[in-house]
């Protein structure tokens, strides 16, 4: 079953926050493998309304059942019972309305807070724009564009000195060889 012809997201598009991509189908009953953003996420839960969302639309599903599968989150959602009627959904962006997301710990931040954040040194040197965020595993890693380049910027404590959603501004302490 195709997914069903929507216009472009809205307003309300830019309060989703994106769990991962589906890569591909798994199996003939309809389950699909999505490579989450976040490995260690427990975002997901079944029964949940989720987003689908692709460049030109999105559209609304349920979701029946999640799993692990090696590096990839299984995911059934309500209606697409076959791999024909799932793999119309490959490629879609999964996504949860933000206020659905789990309540963060302290000094924690979800990624999306970041993106969009002038990075500057302790030193009041300006680096340039958050533009993604990376998960490698052992930290998360800032790709910062500016006008001196790209700076990969590691999320660790010996490194990040403010986060400062209210200013919009992530202040860093470089270490040796950071910047060069």
């Amino acid at each position: 079953m195709p997914p069903p012809s929507h216009s472009a997201p809205s307003s309300a598009a830019a309060s989703l926050c994106g769990l991962g991509t589906i890569v591909n189908t798994h199996g003939i009953r309809g389950e699909l493998r999505m490579l989450p953003h976040n490995p260690e996420s427990v975002a997901l839960r079944p029964g949940q309304s989720l987003t689908l969302r692709w460049s030109d639309r999105a559209i609304e599903v349920r979701l029946r059942t999640t799993r692990p599968h090696k590096r990839f989150r299984l995911l059934q959602f309500d209606g697409y019972d076959s791999a024909t009627a799932a793999a119309a959904l490959v490629g879609a962006e999964v996504c949860l309305a933000a206020e659905q997301l789990p309540r963060l710990g302290p000094n924690e931040i979800y990624h999306r807070n970041l993106i969009g954040l002038q990075v500057e040194t302790v030193a009041g040197q300006a680096l340039g724009r958050v533009e993604a965020v990376i998960a490698t595993g052992s930290n998360d890693v800032c790709v910062v564009h500016g006008a001196g380049g790209e700076h990969l910027i590691p999320l660790i404590a010996d490194v990040v000195r403010e986060v400062d959603l209210a200013g919009g501004r992530l202040v860093i302490d470089p270490i040796p060889g950071l910047l060069d």
